[in-house]
């Protein structure tokens, strides 16, 4: 049983194919490649790869009815903790998560059971009819749900499936959130989103587009209750000179210039504003699909990562470092713009400090230290600043009386309680940015205590 394996690899594309489309560059499972890596699994009693999921899946469960060829069960197993077993088995973070505390690490390399989950979620989408719940019967309850991200959609399935009547208010003219524009095709097939939606819509959960929420009031007299799930999209900022100039973006715009946009048949992408020489700031997975985004575009002729620590230490996992790497993606480490520098109001260069490790921070990491070396002169047309998103400022401002931290993040209590009756929160406007997996985790413990609390 511990005998060495190899582990099934998805089909990935070439990375000097697949840099120049916006097409998926990773192909799911076919049946074959399933049922050879479900064999893999060791089947644990004490499942160490449950405990590393955010949601604590029932792995071994699932992969062993997917091993028997009975999908259905094996999704089932599954949706009693996910909703989105596609999208979570497409983008979670599997070697920070699951993968990452799978015993057959200490034999040889992880089941892969980011792909096999993805496998049945997909599977789920294309027999919709096999699995599809029925809700209960209408309660003469109302429920908003404000925003349109992971955490809103898990907990407007939720409560529309309890019998409530659901409204989702965003001030965007599409749902998603970050799955809509953070995430670029080349990662995430839009379609499944598009499922997602559709399977509210089936619910009766209503749309309310273009619609900025700035007070509850008026709605807590209409609703039973709300659940604020307004994510963390205000992008932040270096604080440099020049970070003004004509060329520079947050990475939040950026990725919504691109991935909003429509592909042509070829799955090309032409933003024309983005220049030749692409120079982005950051070192996590945001700034790994900014990269990967901009080295698709037809005039981009050059993209370099800029990150002020070193390799070792950045935030982004490394399957996604390397997928930048193929793609032609440079990285430079021990490095960090100190002044953007323009011509006639456009960026043209970015002047960066060399850096050298010091003792670690809080966060684990050894900080970053300024060294005497002269300093390093890139050309660049683009600059893209990934360093990470915060609740937005108004989130203080627009629905008072509710407390937040310091952070403008809002306090919610274990069961995903706001400060003020009937109010809920989840997602990165409590936790600050992090997973959609956590996101969604977020909109389900909320509805179940929404469920609980209106009994």
């Amino acid at each position: 049983m511990n005998d060495k394996t190899v582990r099934t690899k998805m089909k990935i594309r070439e990375g000097k194919e697949r840099n120049k489309d916006f097409n998926l560059f990773i192909s799911t499972y076919t049946e074959e490649e399933l049922k050879k890596e479900c064999e893999r699994c060791l089947n644990c009693p004490k499942p160490s790869c449950k405990e590393g999921c955010p949601i604590h899946n029932r792995i071994p469960e699932f992969i062993a009815k997917a091993l028997e060829g009975d999908l259905k069960s094996a999704y089932e197993i599954i949706n009693d903790n996910s909703l989105m077993p596609d999208i979570c088995g497409t983008i979670c973070p599997h070697e920070k998560q699951c993968e990452g505390h799978c015993i057959r690490n200490k034999i040889d390399e992880p089941v892969s059971i980011g792909a096999i989950e993805r496998y049945i979620g997909e599977w789920a989408i294309d027999n919709y009819s096999l699995i599809k719940k029925e809700k209960n019967e209408d309660n003469g309850k109302k429920i908003a749900c404000i925003g349109g991200g992971a955490a809103s959609m898990a907990c407007a399935e939720v409560m529309a499936l309890a019998g409530y009547k659901v409204t989702i208010y965003e001030e965007n003219d599409y749902l998603g959130g970050v799955l809509a524009w953070g995430i670029p095709s080349f990662r995430l097939n839009k379609n499944n989103v598009k499922a997602h939606i559709d399977r509210l819509k089936d619910l009766d959960v209503e749309f309310i587009f273009n619609k900025h929420i700035d007070n509850l009031e008026e709605l807590k007299k209409e609703y039973d209750a709300i659940f604020l799930g307004l994510g963390a999209y205000e992008a932040n900022i270096m604080n440099i000179e020049g970070e003004d100039l004509e060329g520079i973006y947050k990475a939040n715009e950026f990725l919504k210039a691109i991935n909003l946009s429509v592909l042509d048949d070829d799955g090309i992408n032409s933003f024309e504003a983005c220049g030749k020489n692409v120079i982005v700031c950051g070192g996590g997975n945001v700034a790994m699909d900014a990269s990967r985004a901009a080295i698709r575009l037809p005039q981009v002729e050059r993209v370099t990562i800029v990150y002020r620590r070193s390799e070792n230490e950045m935030p982004a996992t490394k399957e996604e470092i390397a997928h930048a790497k193929e793609e032609g993606i440079e990285i430079l480490t021990l490095c960090t713009p100190i002044k953007f520098i323009g011509d006639r109001g456009k960026v043209k260069y970015a002047e960066c400090a060399i850096m050298e490790l010091g003792e670690e921070d809080e966060s684990g990491r050894r900080s970053p230290i300024e060294t005497d070396k002269p300093h390093l002169m890139l050309e660049a047309d683009t600059v893209i600043l990934a360093l990470g998103y915060k609740a937005k400022d108004d989130n203080k401002e627009i629905l008072a009386g509710l407390e937040v931290d310091r952070k403008g993040n809002f306090i919610v209590d274990e069961e995903g309680r706001c400060s003020v009756k009937g109010i809920y929160a989840g997602g990165d406007a409590v936790s600050g940015a992090t997973t959609v997996v956590n996101a969604m985790k977020a909109g389900i413990l909320a509805a179940q205590t929404m469920k609980k609390d209106l009994a």
